[in-house]
C-alpha cells in the first residue's frame, strides 16, 4: 500500500480506541477509511469490502471469526490489532501459530510504517482535495451505496457543529452509538476529538451504564461527561430504566433532575423521529429539551435546533430547527410553483450568540411545504463508482434529500420520506410522521409505524402498525374512537395491525419498505389482529 494512494481500508473494531487508531491510521497515511459493523450479516460485509475494493481488512481479536473468513474468501490481507496496543506495557501476546497474516505484536506493527503509517504529516494540499471516508447507505432503494466523504466535507461538518453547539476542548461526550454512521463516527466521536475534547466510549449502549455516567454514580472510572448524543430508542430505554430504578424514590428523582440540569450541558437526539411522549417525559426527568437535528449520510448534519433557547428560539418537538452555518436548505412546492431558500450563517440570525436575537421570518408566518434540498460544503462528493446515481441525486447543484418538509414560524418540520411517509389517500397528502406522533401519545402504545398500501378506492390505504403494552386487553375500536378526537377523519387509519414489535435498525430507524413486504408481500395476512 503506497503512501497517500487513497486505497480503501476496511476495518471491524469495537467501540474503543482501536477504532480511532484504525481510522486515523488510514487518514495519516492518506488512505480512505471504510468502517464496518460486525453485527451485520456476512454477505453484507462481503458486499461492502468488494464494492469498496478494499486493499486491507483490519480487525481486533474478538472479531477474528468474522474477519478471517471474509479475508480468505476475498483474498484480502488481514491485520489483527491486539488490544495490547492500548496498554502501557505490551505483555507479548501473540496470535495462534497457525495465523498466517500480519503479526499484531507492537514491534511488527511498527515495522509496517512504510506501508501503513506515514512518517510525518502529509501536506495540506493533499487533504484539501483527498477523500477520507466511505460510509454505506441503508440500501432501502437497492444495493447500499458507498457515500464518499472528503476531508473538506468533514472540515465543513466540524466547523458548522462547533459553531452551532459551541463544542470546545472542555467538553466530554458520552458515546454509545454504532460507528459506521455519521451520528456515531462524525458527530459523537471525531467532532470532540478534532477539538481536543474528550470522548468516553462505551462498548455498547446499556441503559444502566449510561445513567451511571450521566449521574456520575457507581463509576469504575473518574471520567465525567457533559454531553450525550443518542437515538430515540435509547432515550426510551433510559426512561424505562429510570422508572424501574429511580421512579418511586422522590429524593432520587430530584437528584437526577438537578444533576442533569447542572452538570450535563447538552443532550441530542437524532437518526430517527423523536416521539412527543419521549420529548416531554425526558424534559420532566432531566430538565432538558432534547436537541433534535437533521442529517443524512450524504449531507452530514444540515439542520439543527438552537443551542440557545430564548424568546425567539426554542426546541419544538417534531421540528429540527434551521440550516447549520454554511448550509443552505431549499423547500420546493412544485404544485404551487413556490420555493423558499433558507441560509445558515454563523453568528447571524438563528445562530447569533446574543440572547433574544431578532430572528427574521422570511414567510411572515405563512407555512410552505414541499421537497427538501440541501447545498453546502458538507454535501458528499459522490457515490463510490456510481457516477450516474450520483448525477441523478442533484438538481442545479442542490442535493435532493428525498424528504418532505414544512417551514413555519422560524423552524423546519420534517414530514417524512416522499417515497414512504407522504401517503396520498383519497385526494389528501398525509404525513405518516404526523399521524405516528399522535399514535405515540396513546397510553397503551409502545411503538408505531404508519404505512400506505396500494388501494383501488383510496389510491393508498392508510395502515397503522402498532405494538402495545398488553395485546389481550387492547381494543382497536377504542383506539379509533380516541383518534377521532385527535385527527381529521381522512387521517384516521383504515386498518390497524397489532404486532409484537416493529423492527428497527441500530440507529432506531424503521425500514418501512421491508415492513410492508413482511406484512403484505405475499398477500397473506399473518396472525396479527386486523380491523378494517
Amino acid at each position: 500500500m503506497v503512501c497517500a494512494s487513497q486505497s480503501r481500508v476496511a476495518f471491524i473494531c469495537p467501540n474503543d480506541a482501536t477504532y480511532v487508531i484504525s481510522q486515523w491510521a488510514c487518514w495519516f497515511s492518506g488512505q480512505i477509511a471504510v468502517p464496518l459493523n460486525p453485527k451485520y450479516p456476512q454477505n453484507l460485509l462481503e458486499y461492502y469490502i468488494k464494492d469498496s475494493d478494499a486493499s486491507l481488512l483490519i480487525a481486533t481479536p474478538e472479531f477474528q471469526n468474522v474477519a478471517q473468513p471474509l479475508a480468505t474468501k476475498l483474498d484480502k490481507k488481514l491485520l489483527l490489532v491486539h488490544h495490547d496496543l492500548l496498554k502501557a506495557e505490551n505483555n507479548g501476546t501473540q496470535p495462534d501459530e497457525e495465523t498466517s497474516y500480519l503479526d499484531p505484536k507492537r514491534e511488527n506493527l511498527l515495522q509496517l510504517n512504510d506501508t501503513l503509517v506515514v512518517e510525518g504529516c502529509l501536506n495540506g494540499e493533499f487533504y484539501r482535495d483527498a477523500n477520507a471516508l466511505i460510509l454505506y447507505t441503508s440500501g432501502t432503494t437497492g444495493n447500499p451505496k458507498g457515500v464518499v466523504l472528503s476531508y473538506a466535507n468533514l472540515d465543513a461538518q466540524f466547523h458548522a457543529l462547533t459553531q452551532a453547539w459551541k463544542v470546545t476542548n472542555a467538553d466530554s461526550v458520552l458515546h454509545a452509538l454504532p460507528l459506521n454512521h455519521v451520528h456515531g463516527t462524525i458527530n459523537a466521536l471525531n467532532l470532540p476529538l478534532t477539538l481536543g475534547a474528550k470522548c468516553v466510549m462505551l462498548p455498547k449502549f446499556d441503559s444502566s451504564m449510561v445513567w451511571s455516567y450521566l449521574l456520575n454514580v457507581n463509576m469504575t472510572t473518574k471520567e465525567r461527561v457533559n454531553m450525550f448524543m443518542g437515538v430515540p430508542t435509547m432515550y426510551s430505554l433510559l426512561i424505562k430504566e429510570y422508572d424501574n430504578v429511580f421512579g418511586k424514590n422522590a429524593r432520587m428523582c430530584d437528584y437526577v433532575k438537578t444533576h442533569c440540569k447542572n452538570k450535563i450541558r447538552l443532550m441530542i437526539s437524532g437518526s430517527a423521529p423523536l416521539p412527543g411522549t419521549v420529548f416531554k417525559r425526558w424534559h420532566d426527568i432531566s430538565g432538558h429539551n432534547l436537541l433534535e437535528r437533521y442529517g443524512m449520510t450524504e449531507i452530514g448534519m444540515a439542520i439543527s435546533n438552537p443551542l440557545i433557547q430564548d424568546g425567539t428560539r426554542s426546541r419544538k418537538q417534531g421540528c429540527v430547527g434551521m440550516p447549520l452555518p454554511g448550509v443552505d436548505a431549499k423547500i420546493v412546492d412544485k404544485e404551487n410553483n413556490k420555493e423558499l431558500i433558507l441560509q445558515g450563517a454563523a453568528n447571524e440570525g438563528y445562530w447569533n450568540g446574543a440572547p433574544d436575537a431578532c430572528i427574521p421570518d422570511p414567510t411572515n408566518g405563512q407555512p410552505i411545504t414541499g421537497h427538501l434540498y440541501i447545498r453546502g460544503r458538507s454535501v458528499f462528493r459522490e457515490y463510490w463508482q456510481k457516477s450516474e446515481e450520483t448525477k441523478s441525486e442533484f438538481e442545479d447543484g442542490w442535493f435532493k434529500t428525498g424528504d418532505a418538509a414544512e417551514y413555519s414560524n422560524g423552524t423546519i418540520k420534517l414530514l417524512g420520506r416522499t417515497s414512504v411517509d407522504i401517503i396520498k389517500c383519497g385526494g389528501f397528502k398525509l404525513s405518516a410522521l404526523e399521524i405516528e406522533t399522535v399514535l405515540h401519545e396513546h397510553a397503551d402504545t409502545t411503538d408505531v409505524a404508519v404505512i400506505g398500501i396500494p388501494d383501488e378506492t383510496w389510491g393508498s390505504k392508510l395502515v397503522a402498525v402498532v405494538s402495545v403494552k398488553d395485546a389481550e386487553t387492547f381494543s382497536i375500536p377504542r383506539l379509533l374512537l380516541w383518534l377521532e378526537q385527535k385527527l381529521p377523519k381522512h387521517a384516521i387509519p383504515k386498518e390497524v395491525k397489532l404486532v409484537k414489535d416493529i423492527p428497527r435498525n441500530a440507529m432506531g430507524k424503521i425500514n418501512k419498505k421491508e415492513l410492508i413486504h413482511t406484512l403484505y408481500g405475499n398477500g397473506e395476512h399473518q396472525q396479527e389482529k386486523v380491523v378494517k
